[in-house]
């Protein structure tokens, strides 16, 4: 079918404003900013639903012609997980932005896929509820980055599971309701994801649209603290940040601990027209530094300052003094969108991120360091965040590496170098990578567990039209 044809079809469906195989409006969706590892490629058609409904009735078209859906919630994209590889039809489901309900007793969120962070901090404002919100910008999607387990600056304390329930529509355009959502009687209850049988709202979690759409979800809210308060520690090395990070964690001393070192010409260019612009002249090697935040009620507070401050200067470290200003930036970091780091300056960030063990982080810093300089990228930054639960010493691990992607020759030298790094960490040992990133995780070097994945991929989508060429295909 050409893509005339499918749009006309499509407008059947969500009303023609609601549809464009126009190449202006098509151009946006082909590439992001890791298109050296996922090539470009344009979708055949844009498609607007704005219900549950539609979503449905376009995968019931999808689905009979054979056609690639790719779903999209908020544009906010990296590393070719939207990329519409395939072409055909690119699922924006901006226009579905409810809250559909804020319940301060069970502590919850109901939303769609097209709700941002800014949009659902400010409807909870005033609850005394806190949304969990990850070091992205405040237009990203909720639901988008709770079902891929996004990295948070809390997790040290709450992990990164704050998915409760899922409808989804799958590939053939059923509806599936996981958890309490399901129990007939319970409908109205999304509250529970532990009830008869297994928890299906985790088979959809890291699966990026590959198994269906998700059309609303209910999150867990937590108890915003009375006080939040950050400290960053330097110190000597990366090795000397390990003991007190993991002591800090263990102990539940602080809610958020990250261990960051920055080359000073990374250091340069994130802190540049910053109010920490000039910290780079203060280091002739790289940087070391902890990102703390104790929270709580003041008495908490009180007390776990103390304990973070014993901990960090017994074990070499140095709190270095932060003005008002920078205080309150970290907070919001904290809480609202991320204001302090900047990664995207350069043009380019390039991250493959990892979970691993937190006394081999410096080892994965190390080595990542090395093969960064080896290619001449010499703007490299380290972050190793402790996440809980902390059994075995998981650890959330980000080589991030600042580059020109207008550089010919800077593209060939990272499709190399990043081969390279994925290499090296496998052979130091990491417990698996961050996300299913095309072109990192390959489900065929997994053994069993990777053949049961793709077998119910074939199970649920056997068309193998849900966001073609992203794993476990």
């Amino acid at each position: 079918m050409s893509p005339k044809s499918l749009e006309k079809e499509l407008a059947k469906l969500v009303g023609e404003e609601n549809v464009s195989s126009d190449p202006t409006d098509l151009i946006p969706f082909e590439r992001d900013d890791q298109f050296f590892l996922v090539p470009p490629h344009r979708p055949d058609v844009v498609v607007r639903p704005g219900s549950t409904k539609e979503v449905q009735a376009v995968l019931r078209l999808a689905h009979r012609l054979k056609i690639p859906v790719v779903p999209l919630a908020s544009g906010i994209n990296r590393k070719g997980l939207c990329i519409p590889s395939r072409g055909g039809i690119l699922l924006d489901l901006r226009r579905m932005n409810r809250i559909l309900e804020i319940n301060e007793e069970m502590m919850t969120a109901t939303i769609e896929p097209g709700v941002s962070f800014g949009q659902l901090v400010n409807e909870v404002k005033g609850t005394g509820l806190r949304v969990i919100t990850p070091w992205a910008p405040s237009t990203a999607s909720v639901l988008a980055n709770y079902m891929l387990r996004g990295i948070y600056g809390p997790a040290t304390r709450y992990g990164t599971d704050h998915l409760i329930s899922i409808e989804v529509v799958l590939p053939d355009g059923r509806l599936l309701r996981t958890g309490s959502l399901n129990t007939p009687t319970s409908r109205p209850l999304p509250y529970c994801n532990i009830v008869n049988g297994p928890d299906l709202c985790k088979l959809f979690q890291a699966n990026p649209g590959t198994m269906g759409v998700i059309t609303k979800g209910t999150i867990r809210l937590y108890p915003m603290p009375e006080v939040i308060k950050p400290f960053i520690a330097s110190f000597p090395n990366y090795e000397a940040m390990v003991k007190p990070a993991i002591e800090l964690t263990v102990r539940d001393v602080v809610e958020a601990c990250w261990t960051m070192t920055f080359t000073p010409s990374s250091l340069r260019t994130l802190t540049s027209g910053g109010r920490l612009e000039g910290l780079a002249d203060l280091f002739e090697q790289d940087f070391f530094s902890m990102w703390l935040y104790v929270a709580g009620d003041r008495e908490r507070v009180e007390r776990d300052e103390e304990k973070m401050r014993k901990i960090v200067e017994e074990n070499g470290g140095t709190f270095l003094p932060l003005p008002p200003e920078t205080e309150e930036e970290m907070i919001k970091d904290e809480i609202w969108e991320r204001t302090s780091v900047r990664g995207w300056k350069k043009g380019n960030l390039y991250g493959c991120s990892f979970y691993g063990v937190m006394k081999l982080a410096p080892e994965y810093y190390r080595v990542c360091r090395e093969i960064s300089f080896k290619y001449g990228f010499d703007e490299f930054h380290y972050e190793a965040v402790p996440v809980a639960p902390f059994h075995g010493q998981l650890a959330y691990n980000d080589p991030c590496i600042l580059w020109d992607a207008g550089d010919p020759e800077q593209v060939r030298k990272m499709k190399r170098l990043h081969r390279e790094i994925m290499r090296a960490l496998l052979k130091v040992g990491i417990y698996g990578w961050f996300r299913p990133f095309p072109g990192v995780v390959e489900s065929r070097k997994l053994g069993e567990y990777g053949r049961l994945w793709r077998a119910l991929k074939d199970l649920i989508d056997p068309h193998h039209i849900m966001n073609p060429g992203k794993p476990p295909l």
